[in-house]
């Protein structure tokens, strides 16, 4: 995930301190975009067949939209929000 949802640093979406910037599988020079664009990159290249991400403003749906999987951003509440950090809790979801 990026560096709280690019609230505490500047890094484009799909930067990781760890391993740098994320490439769309499918096109390598396109932005995977949003900051659980991990798990999108990860159910893209079939490194995993379900992922998991946090949702407060697009970071599931864009990624989802441009690495070509499925996204799913339930009804805030419906998951359990145990170990989310959120930025804002009428938000914050996991999908």
């Amino acid at each position: 995930m990026d560096e709280w949802a690019n609230f505490r640093s500047f890094s484009g979406g799909g930067w990781s301190a760890r391993g740098g910037k994320g490439s769309n599988p499918y096109v390598l020079s396109a932005t995977p975009c949003g900051s659980s664009t991990g798990s999108a990159i990860a159910a893209a290249a079939s490194m995993a067949a379900v992922t998991l991400g946090t949702e407060t403003d697009g970071s599931i749906l864009c990624p989802a939209s441009l690495n070509s999987v499925v996204g799913i951003k339930p009804t805030v509440g419906l998951t359990s929000r145990a170990g989310v950090i959120p930025i804002t809790p009428r938000q914050d979801t996991v999908g």
